[in-house]
């Protein structure tokens, strides 16, 4: 049984909840501590989700004595020091997205991660959805031909409203990029996914990004402050091959959607329906002649078992919090280590510098 704790309870999106429901979904996994920094958060969320058995801490060192791993659900810019508490502490670290605020700041949590053979994830959770799964298996196999390009777009609408108060996902101390990180992660851990095995890794990125409310008012009064990272990021990548990838990142309003072009055939993901996807054949040696097809994911591809929730945003952070468990468990890889949150921190720093030069940058590490 691994004892877990969950570190940041949120004032906003609370993803520390899709965390718990993931755990307990999970037997070899029992909810032991929560804390936040606002003590009556982790009393509420103990509450909340009936965690009759968790304690409420009172500060981060009582959670870690509580516990064999943890959860960190905080603002990006305390991840690192979080993660290498709790591995000073020996305990195995599953971490939000992105890593940090930038790559060189997530180096010493790397290091630690490697000598103290303990588990540490990145929760790039994305890949979990069975439609993911089951697209990544049609491109291994073939079935889609030699891929042409990727699209993507990701985002969320909340932020949209001019009354969202200035939150930490605005400020870069805070959060490094806006968008570009917190949607811009998934994306790029998806496309690599896809099509690194026949494709390459990226070798070119390319970034623009604006920021559509550039004041708004304060969440504790005192008026108002600067967003100072962005709202809307557009960006493209090159692989090693010669496909393309284009990306849109938007926290003003967006949806989620992917599409994959091949010498075989497309195939078109839209995020509310995670178990299914819109197929259309090709004749490699012609054009498209077929209507497009929606086939459903293969169940036996993603029910493994009878805890498998069949809700969409659910399915995928479960399939998060058990390879986490399994990895501490039974020694299976852990399918987004510190060096894939590392790979992922780095591309988006040159997203960063891309936006501010106008310049595409070259990517020399895979």
């Amino acid at each position: 049984m691994v004892r877990v704790g969950i570190v940041g309870a949120g004032n906003t999106i609370g993803i520390a909840g899709m965390h718990i429901q993931g755990y307990l979904r999970i037997p070899e996994a029992k909810i032991t501590a929560v804390y936040d920094i606002i003590q009556e958060r982790s009393q509420e969320y103990t509450d909340k989700f009936q965690l009759e058995e968790a304690k409420a801490c009172r500060s981060y060192e009582e959670l870690l004595s509580e516990v064999d791993a943890v959860s960190l659900c905080t603002p990006n810019a305390y991840h690192v020091e979080l993660a290498i508490q709790a591995l000073k502490a020996g305990k195995h670290v599953l971490c939000e997205k992105p890593f940090g605020t930038n790559a060189r700041e997530c180096e010493p949590a790397l290091s630690y991660a490697e000598s103290s053979g303990k588990v540490c994830m990145i929760g790039l959770c994305y890949r979990g959805i069975p439609a993911y799964m089951y697209l990544k298996q049609l491109i291994d196999e073939g079935a889609l031909g030699d891929i042409f390009y990727v699209r993507q777009s990701l985002g969320g609408s909340r932020i949209a409203d001019p009354r969202a108060k200035l939150e930490w996902r605005m400020q870069k101390a805070l959060s490094g990029p806006g968008a570009m990180a917190d949607f811009g992660s998934h994306m790029l851990d998806i496309g690599d996914m896809l099509i690194r095995n026949t494709a390459g890794p990226i070798t070119e990125l390319q970034c623009m990004s604006v920021t559509c409310l550039k004041e708004r008012d304060r969440v504790n009064g005192n008026g108002t402050g600067i967003v100072d990272n962005d709202d809307i990021a557009s960006f493209s990548a090159k692989t090693e091959k010669g496909v393309l990838l284009s990306y849109t990142a938007s926290r003003v309003g967006s949806r989620h959607t992917t599409e994959v072009y091949g010498s075989g055939g497309s195939a078109f993901f839209d995020g509310s329906d995670p178990f299914s996807l819109r197929i259309q054949k090709k004749d490699p040696d012609g054009g498209y002649r077929e209507a497009p097809e929606t086939v459903k994911v293969p169940e036996e591809l993603y029910l493994i078992n009878d805890y498998v929730p069949k809700e969409g945003f659910a399915v995928n952070f479960y399939f998060e919090m058990r390879n986490f468990i399994d990895a501490i468990e039974k020694g299976v890889p852990a399918a987004t280590d510190f060096s894939r949150g590392i790979y992922i921190q780095r591309l988006i720093d040159a997203l960063w510098e891309s936006s501010k030069t106008g310049c595409s940058v070259p990517i020399d590490f895979q």
